[in-house]
C-alpha cells in the first residue's frame, strides 16, 4: 500500500492530532514545521483529505463518526483504483508482447513486479480496513457506499495478497564479491615479515617500494539455497577466483602464500565447490533426528577440531568460520535436552577444478612457516604445501549435556585416519604424519589420531566458567605410538558489565598433544605446543564510539625432550624446552567516526627468550593503523598498513638471504560486496 493510503488510516482513524498553526501549500491551519505536515500534503494530493468547506484542517477537533467513514471511504476508493490500474497494467502487457522487443517486456516486467513486491505488504492494512467497514457499517449505508460490494472487494484483496506474500521463487541466490590487493615495502633496507611469516618487501638487499610486489586477488561465491518451506533444505555454494593455490593465499588451512615464502601474487584462476548439502529433519521412536549430507562443514571446541583462520589481512566469513569441510554425514538427536551428533566422511580430494585440496585437515602443533630458511625459527619447516600431517578420514561423536539452566557439558571423541602407512617425521622433515612437528621416536607407520575429552561451561550471573581436558593418542592401526605428554587442559573465568569485560585464565598443552583445533597464536607460531602459563584480556567502551582491548600472555615451556637444548639451542624434539618463556602482549583501539567509518590502531608484541642462551632468540612485534568505510548497507571498504618489528634470529648464509631482521611495511586493500 502506498505510503500515503497508510498514513490515512494511521492519521484519520487515530483522530486526534493537534495541528495548531497555517500554511499556504497545505491546510491552511497545518504549520510547515509540523511533523505531520509532509504527510497530509501528501494525502490532500491524492484526495484522501478534503478538510472542511472553509478550507481548514481543524486538527484539534475530534472528528465524527461519520467523517471517518468519508476518510475510510476515500482510503477504500484509493486502493481499489491501485488494483484496477495494476490489472489494466497487466492485461495491456498481456495483449502487447512483442516477442522481438524482449528488453522492453523486461523492463515493464520489472516496473511490475516492483507494485507486486509493494503490494505484499498490504495484507495487515486491508485486514484493519476490513475491521473497521463492519465498525462503521451504518455511517458507510447512509452516505450511500454498496457496504456489501465493498466488503467483497476487501475480501478479494485480502486473498489476492495472501496469495502475493507466499508466493516466492524456488532458489534464492545470494553471495559476495571480494577485490583484494596487498603490496609490501622495505625500511631500511629490510623487508617486512607477516604474522604468518611470508616476507613482502623484497628484492634481495635492494630497498623496494610498494609497487614492487603488489598482487591483485579477486573471488566471488555464489549460493544457491532452496525456498521451499517443507521436505528436504538444500544450499550450493560455487567459489571462482585466483585466490585459492600456492601463489595466492594457500588452501583455506595453510599457513602460506607464495610457495617461495616471499609475498603473495595471483594464483591461477579457479572453480570449486565449498559446500553443497541436503538437510532434513525427523524424528524416530518420538526423538528428534536430524540428517545433513553431501560437502558439509563442522568445527567443535579449538583445542580438538576447528579450522585456523590463515590469514589475518583477508576478512571473509567462509575462510574465518573455523569450518572444516568433508564429503560426509551429520546425524543429529535430540534426546530431550541433550544433543548428540554423530558425523564423518572423507576430508581428501576436496580439489578445485585445477585440483588443490580445498582445506586439508592438519593435526600438527607448533605450526608455522614453511619459507625461507633465515632465522631460528625460519630453520625448521613447518606445515608447508602437500599432503603433510593431513588426514584423509574421520569419523566422530560429540555430546552437549545441560547442567540445569546455567551451563552444559560437551563431550567429543574424533578418529582420524591417514590412508597408508606414513611415519612419524622429525622437525624440519616432510616424511610423515607428524612432519614438521616433534619427534616421537616412535616406530614407523603412525596413521591414526584419536582425540577425546570434553569441557564445561557455567554461569554465575555475569560471570562464566570455562574449562576443558582433551588428549590424542597417535597410533599405528591400533598400536599405540604414545601414552605421555599428549594432552592439553585450560580454564578461563570470565566477567562482563556493560561497558566492560574481562577474562582470565591458564592453560597447558603438552609437547605431544596433536589435535586439528586452533588454539592460538604466538608471534608466527600457531597452536603453540610444550608450554604452560597464564593469559588474560579485556575490553572496555571509554565511549559509544570507542573501545580498547588488550591482552597478554605468559608462558613456559613445559619440559625438555631430545635429551639436549631446545631449538634455541639447535637440539632437536622440541621447540622449547623448560628454560624457555614467551611473553605476548597487545592492544587495540576502536573508533566509531560515524555510521560509515570507523578506524583502528593496534599494538602487538612477542618475544620467545632462553634462559643461559648466547645468541638472539626471535622477538616478533608489529603495529598496525587502518579504517573501514561503509559504502553501502552492502559494501564495505577496508585499507590497512602493517610496520614490522620483526628480529628472527641469526641471517642463514646458506640461503642466501641476508636477513635475520625485518622492518618493513604491508599495505593491503579489501573491498566486499554483498548481494
Amino acid at each position: 500500500m502506498k505510503r500515503s493510503t497508510k498514513l490515512a488510516l494511521t492519521l484519520v482513524l487515530a483522530a486526534g492530532m493537534i495541528v495548531p498553526a497555517i500554511a499556504q501549500d497545505n491546510f491552511p491551519d497545518v504549520p510547515a514545521n509540523h511533523w505531520a505536515y509532509e504527510a497530509l500534503a501528501r494525502m490532500k494530493r491524492d484526495g484522501l483529505l478534503v478538510g472542511y468547506p472553509d478550507g481548514l484542517y481543524r486538527g484539534t477537533r475530534p472528528a465524527s463518526r461519520y467523517e471517518l467513514a468519508v476518510a475510510m471511504h476515500a482510503v477504500y476508493t484509493n486502493l481499489k483504483t491501485q488494483m484496477d490500474g495494476l490489472d489494466s497494467q497487466l492485461k495491456a502487457l498481456a495483449s502487447s508482447i512483442n516477442p522481438q522487443d524482449i528488453q522492453n517486456l523486461k523492463d515493464q516486467v520489472a516496473a511490475l513486479q516492483n507494485e507486486v513486491n509493494a503490494m505484499k505488504g498490504w495484507g495487515d492494512d486491508i485486514a484493519a480496513l476490513k475491521r473497521a467497514t463492519e465498525q462503521f457499517d451504518k455511517e458507510l449505508r447512509s452516505l450511500g457506499v454498496d457496504v456489501e460490494a465493498m466488503k467483497k472487494d476487501l475480501g478479494d484483496l485480502s486473498d489476492r495478497v495472501t496469495r502475493l506474500e507466499k508466493k516466492k521463487p524456488a532458489v534464492d541466490i545470494s553471495g559476495y564479491i571480494n577485490l583484494w590487493a596487498g603490496t609490501g615495502n622495505s625500511s631500511n633496507s629490510l623487508p617486512a615479515m607477516t604474522q604468518t611469516g611470508s616476507i613482502v618487501g623484497h628484492s634481495g638487499s635492494a630497498a623496494v617500494g610498494l609497487i614492487h610486489d603488489l598482487a591483485v586477488l579477486h573471488e566471488g561465491a555464489f549460493t544457491a539455497t532452496g525456498t521451499n518451506e517443507t521436505g528436504p533444505k538444500w544450499k550450493v555454494t560455487a567459489v571462482v577466483g585466483n585466490m585459492l593455490g600456492a601463489d595466492g593465499f594457500g588452501n583455506q588451512s595453510s599457513l602460506f602464500g607464495n610457495t617461495g615464502g616471499y609475498g603473495y601474487a595471483q594464483a591461477n584462476d579457479d572453480v570449486y565447490i565449498q559446500d553443497a548439502e541436503v538437510k532434513w529433519d525427523t524424528s524416530i521412536v518420538g526423538l528428534g533426528f536430524g540428517i545433513t549430507a553431501g560437502r558439509v562443514g563442522y568445527k567443535l571446541n579449538p583445542y580438538v577440531f576447528q579450522r585456523i583462520d590463515n590469514n589475518p589481512y583477508f576478512s571473509n566469513e567462509r575462510w574465518d568460520d573455523g569450518l572444516y569441510h568433508f564429503d560426509g554425514a551429520i546425524l543429529g538427536f535430540n534426546f530431550g535436552s541433550v544433543k548428540l551428533n554423530i558425523w564423518g566422511g572423507d576430508n581428501s580430494n576436496l580439489d578445485s577444478v585445477d585440483g588443490i585440496d580445498l582445506n586439508p585437515t592438519i593435526i600438527a602443533n607448533n605450526r608455522f612457516f614453511n619459507g625461507p630458511s633465515e632465522g631460528i625459527l625460519g630453520t625448521l619447516a613447518g606445515i608447508g604445501p602437500g599432503n603433510v600431517g593431513q588426514v584423509d578420514k574421520t569419523a566422530a561423536a560429540d555430546a552437549s549435556i545441560p547442567l540445569g539452566k546455567n551451563g552444559h557439558v560437551n563431550l567429543e571423541y574424533l578418529w582420524m585416519e591417514q590412508e597408508g602407512t606414513i611415519g612419524p617425521g622429525t622437525p624440519g622433515q616432510s616424511d610423515g604424519l607428524l612432519s614438521g612437528v616433534n619427534d616421537l621416536g616412535s616406530p614407523s607407520g603412525a596413521n591414526r589420531d584419536n582425540v577425546y575429552g570434553g569441557d564445561l561451561q557455567f554461569g554465575f550471573g555475569s560471570i562464566k566458567v570455562e574449562g576443558g581436558y582433551h588428549q590424542s593418542d597417535i597410533t599405528e592401526n591400533d598400536h599405540t605410538v604414545n601414552n605421555s605428554n599428549n594432552y592439553e587442559y585450560d580454564a578461563k573465568v570470565k566477567w562482563e558489565q556493560s561497558k566492560f569485560g574481562l577474562w582470565g585464565g591458564y592453560r597447558q598443552v603438552d609437547n605431544d598433544y596433536f589435535a586439528p583445533g586452533d588454539w592460538g597464536r604466538l608471534g608466527i607460531l600457531y597452536n603453540p605446543a610444550n608450554i604452560k602459563g597464564f593469559q588474560a584480556a579485556g575490553y572496555y567502551h571509554l565511549t559509544h564510539a570507542a573501545t580498547l582491548s588488550a591482552g597478554g600472555e605468559w608462558d613456559k615451556g613445559v619440559d625438555t625432550f631430545g635429551g639436549g637444548a631446545s631449538i634455541f639451542g639447535l637440539g632437536s624434539g622440541s621447540l622449547f624446552d623448560s628454560n624457555t618463556t614467551i611473553d605476548s602482549y597487545n592492544v587495540r583501539l576502536d573508533y566509531n567516526l560515524n555510521s560509515n567509518l570507523s578506524v583502528y590502531g593496534a599494538y602487538e608484541d612477542t618475544q620467545f627468550k632462553e634462559s643461559g642462551g648466547t645468541f638472539n632468540v626471535p622477538e616478533f612485534g608489529w603495529t598496525t593503523i587502518g579504517f573501514g568505510y561503509g559504502l553501502s548497507s552492502n559494501a564495505k571498504l577496508n585499507v590497512q598498513y602493517q610496520f614490522s618489528n620483526v628480529l628472527n634470529g641469526p641471517a642463514d648464509a646458506a640461503d642466501g638471504s641476508p636477513f635475520g631482521r625485518y622492518e618493513g611495511g604491508f599495505l593491503t586493500t579489501q573491498l566486499s560486496i554483498k548481494f
